[in-house]
């Protein structure tokens, strides 16, 4: 019933070109890693470190109660339907960013830092050890775990394409 094509759209490119780069792991290795080695393969005690993009979405009962409320609203009378439109995504909005600062509140559990996030998608760049980032896929909410570049393309998409590209965009919030 209501457009959400933006953030479904976004969904569909990034799972497209990530289903790819997950199935080999990618995501998560260190390019610069020698052929013969995993994470934790050398004796030298150092962490290999990892940077992806982390999806996470609405509590789901909230977000079906919000579409209840808001359909209910519109068989009233109460509201038209691009009122309604406009309040299901201003809602939602918030109920991502709420997804984002749960996530915030419990990564401190984890050795996972957040660098940067695009709230109205629900995408935060966040970097720790691979078996880390592994275990937020644990945590209510998260739904994914993708290359660090749709990040970018996440960013570029909020702000309606109008991004600078360069290593300057990835450190503007810390």
């Amino acid at each position: 019933m209501f457009d959400d094509t933006g953030r479904r759209r976004f969904m569909q490119l990034a799972g497209t070109g990530t289903a790819l780069s997950m199935a080999g792991c990618s995501a998560l290795s260190n390019h610069d890693s020698d052929a013969d080695g995993g994470a934790g393969a050398g004796g030298d005690g150092e962490a290999e470190i990892a940077t992806v993009t982390l999806g996470v979405q609405p509590d789901e009962a909230a977000l079906q109660e919000l579409q209840s409320n808001i359909s209910s609203r519109v068989q009233s009378g109460e509201l038209e339907r691009m009122e309604a439109q406009q309040e299901f995504r201003t809602r939602r909005a918030e109920l991502t960013s709420d997804a984002v600062d749960r996530f915030r509140n419990r990564s401190a559990d984890l050795s996972v830092s957040i660098d940067d996030t695009v709230d109205e998608f629900g995408v935060l760049l966040v970097t720790g050890e691979p078996a880390a980032l592994l275990d937020s896929l644990g945590f209510d909410g998260v739904n994914g775990l993708f290359p660090a570049a749709v990040f970018e393309e996440a960013r570029a998409q909020a702000g309606g394409g109008a991004t600078a590209s360069g290593p300057e965009n990835g450190s503007e919030m810390a």
